[in-house]
């Protein structure tokens, strides 16, 4: 797969040194330097002048590779620890934009401070538009159940994940699912 290939090249270049990815100390030497999910990607590098440079070539030479055009100007540059003057400089020899944090990848808030419930209530929300079309008043309980553990269940293990829940968004998530499985026993 072309997606794999990306991942090989970078891989490659960490191990001969030409990019150094973040963390490494976490995660086994070599670093994290690329998340990937369908065409969404997060590659993270030291900031190096060399490691800017490397990945920017990396980049081009993966797109005249593949065949793939990797749309620059749809991308942000996100940095930390740099001043606003390094950071554009940096956004710049990408030609991207400059992105900040707090921003969304795949539906979960990243952030580099502490969230707050209020950062994490957009995502709350989504469990109730999910259950509305379901109209739990026409459900069995069993059916009920199967949905609030399949479908809503699985949004909120995905942010857990990442993120220690507030004990206000648990008792907010407990309202929102007992308010779906009791909607068929109010009509009766």
């Amino acid at each position: 797969m072309v997606v794999d290939a990306l991942a090989a090249i970078l891989d490659k270049a960490k191990a001969a040194g030409h990019i150094h990815g973040i963390t490494p100390h976490l995660a086994g030497g070599a670093g994290i330097s690329l998340l990937q999910y369908a065409d969404d990607t997060i590659i993270m590098v030291e900031g190096s002048e060399s490691d800017i440079s490397n990945l920017k070539f990396l980049l081009l030479c993966f797109q005249q590779m593949s065949g793939l055009k990797i749309n620059f100007d749809k991308s942000d540059v996100m940095l930390m620890g740099y001043s606003e003057t390094e950071s554009l400089a940096i956004a710049n020899r990408f030609n991207c934009r400059l992105g900040s944090f707090p921003t969304t990848y795949l539906g979960t808030p990243i952030s580099d401070s502490w969230l707050t419930v209020a950062d994490l209530r957009p995502t709350m929300s989504k469990l109730q538009t999910r259950i509305e079309p379901w109209q739990g008043r026409w459900l069995s309980k069993a059916a009920r159940t199967i949905l609030i553990n399949s479908s809503l269940s699985s949004l909120l293990l995905f942010l857990m994940s990442f993120y220690s829940l507030h004990e206000t968004l648990h008792h907010e998530i407990a309202k929102i699912q007992s308010r779906f499985y009791w909607a068929g026993d109010n009509n009766k």
